[in-house]
């Protein structure tokens, strides 16, 4: 009942405004910021310009002059635009040259001449894949047709598979954009700086002279040590779950479907944050323990990738990422949420809570070696 108590109280501080500012405003306006600003950097997409060709069809040949026609008309559904040259080669070069077309196609009974803008890569390769496309089902047309008449049902099968090319591609896994990544690395940030809280907890309670009353109550140290922690973990565990509620409501920032896991590591960073904070704050009292905090936080944040992605750095850089806590968590959350696998997730929560378990023996060990708070 003791604990029951003293967790309530710390709970209180929910109505605190600067406390609902801090943990709440503080990550959506960064994750607002950093989404909008970065956004670019993880836009995996290209943008492709207007695709206009200019034709020269150099051929008597029915056959060729059906299928081609049949090709661009496809063609000029998909974006395509084609226009017949006019003007001879020379100029029709010069007119991709000067950027007016994105190349220039001459089709004959030897064959297709491509000639493309040098500056329009991505648009000449997709346009090099559709001509190799309809030469090889041109050939393909003429092996089977020998260039004899056929049945009129298998021509117009083979007309519907030849003439229509259809692009298809496999989908990838579904990847974060800017929006998504700077939702998780920041609420796991904001879980990091409760350690910051966590160690005035009992410097709180000396410097409002409360210590020792609460000494003199008929509750024992270890009660109170426990409420405190308590009744922490669950004002922090209610911030987190609104700041995944609105993140995912205001910016359609995605969580993915396993949220129970997600959660799950959540739950657990809080743990190793409360931990890492009330063991600072017994090994070093005062303000030096925030000092020590502050510099601990700051260096996670850069090495766990809370800013910017980082795991994927070489050298020395790359190890210190790979060693960060706060880098594994993120990095569990990501599988959790981009993948099937839950192994990053399951280790992160293991270190957490082993994390978490070591540092409260090392404080329960202080906090018997000395005489109050």
């Amino acid at each position: 009942m003791n604990v029951l108590r003293i967790a309530l109280k710390e709970l209180k501080t929910f109505r605190d405004p600067k406390m609902l500012v801090f943990m709440l405003a503080t990550p959506l306006l960064l994750m607002f910021i950093l989404g909008t600003v970065l956004s670019n950097a993880f836009n995996s997409s290209a943008e492709i310009n207007e695709i206009r060709l200019l034709t020269q069809l150099e051929t008597g040949d029915s056959m060729l002059q059906e299928s081609w026609e049949s090709f661009v008309r496809v063609a000029e559904q998909s974006g395509f635009f084609f226009e017949q040259a006019g003007r001879g080669y020379e100029a029709a070069v010069q007119d991709v040259q000067n950027g007016r077309y994105t190349g220039y196609v001459t089709i004959s009974g030897d064959g297709i001449e491509y000639y493309g803008n040098d500056r329009s890569e991505l648009e000449n390769s997709m346009v090099k894949g559709m001509l190799t496309a309809f030469a090889m089902g041109y050939n393909l047309e003429t092996v089977i047709t020998g260039r004899e008449r056929v049945d009129d049902t298998a021509a117009q099968s083979i007309d519907n598979v030849i003439n229509h090319v259809e692009e298809v591609s496999i989908h990838a896994d579904r990847q974060p954009g800017a929006m998504d990544y700077y939702a998780i690395t920041m609420t796991t940030l904001i879980i990091l700086f409760s350690a910051l809280t966590a160690g005035q907890l009992m410097e709180s309670e000396r410097k409002r002279n409360t210590a020792l009353r609460l000494l003199a109550a008929p509750v024992t140290r270890l009660q109170i040590f426990i409420g405190k922690i308590a009744g922490t973990f669950f004002l922090n565990a209610m911030f987190v779950i609104l700041i995944v509620f609105f993140s995912s409501m205001m910016f359609e920032a995605y969580w993915g479907e396993r949220l129970a896991l997600v959660f799950a590591v959540l739950f657990s960073q809080i743990v190793f944050a409360l931990s890492l904070g009330i063991g600072m704050g017994y090994l070093l009292q005062g303000s030096a323990s925030g000092v020590v905090l502050m510099i601990i936080v700051q260096l996670e944040a850069f090495f766990g990738g809370a800013y910017f992605a980082i795991q994927d750095a070489g050298g020395f850089l790359g190890v210190l990422a790979n060693m960060s806590p706060l880098g594994w968590t993120n990095q569990g959350i990501f599988q959790a949420i981009y993948t099937e696998a839950s192994s990053a997730a399951t280790q992160a929560m293991l270190f957490n809570i082993c994390g978490a378990a070591l540092l409260l023996i090392a404080t329960t060990y202080l906090l018997r070696r000395r005489e109050g708070l």
